[in-house]
């Protein structure tokens, strides 16, 4: 993989790259198993760049960059659960989520998660299927009065044993 740097988020510097990025990742790669309804109102949690940045700030936000420009970002929030993974359009089918992933994982593990869950898009859910994740339910969610397909997910995690 082309060299990428892992930081954690920086409010001051990534609130508006990264709501780029999501409102980018969401009409483009989305469109793909939403319609343009969907993908729109699903974008429009990006809209208020300052309510975006604030989201990003919970938790545990993990941004992949390169050569100074994020391409992708996930969050943990709270410690078990896998509330965003977004990748640029252009970076996707790279490994760059998976890679995320893992990164989330272990930090979770770090965090003392021993589950981990997640609310997947029809096309996350390929991803966190690879990760180890299974489905524990179809959901149907609305966005700006337009539903939204999503799945329920969890995967039990390894973690240290306090007796080895």
């Amino acid at each position: 993989m082309t060299a990428i740097e892992w930081r954690a988020y920086a409010p001051d510097r990534d609130a508006a790259a990264l709501a780029a990025l999501f409102r980018a990742s969401v009409m483009t790669l989305a469109a793909t198993r939403y319609d343009a309804a969907q993908c729109a109102a699903w974008a429009s949690l990006a809209d208020d760049v300052g309510s975006f940045g604030a989201r990003l700030a919970r938790g545990s936000t993990l941004v992949a960059v390169h050569e100074g420009v994020p391409v992708a970002f996930g969050q943990l929030w709270p410690a078990d659960h896998v509330e965003m993974l977004y990748v640029a359009p252009g970076w996707a089918r790279r490994g760059l989520a998976t890679a995320l992933l893992a990164r989330l994982e272990a930090l979770a593990c770090e965090q003392g998660a021993s589950v981990l869950g997640t609310h997947a898009s029809a096309l996350a859910r390929p991803v966190f299927e690879r990760a180890g994740f299974s489905l524990i339910s179809e959901q149907m969610v609305w966005r700006g009065g337009v539903p939204l397909q999503r799945f329920q997910m969890g995967k039990p995690l390894r973690t240290a044993d306090p007796s080895a």
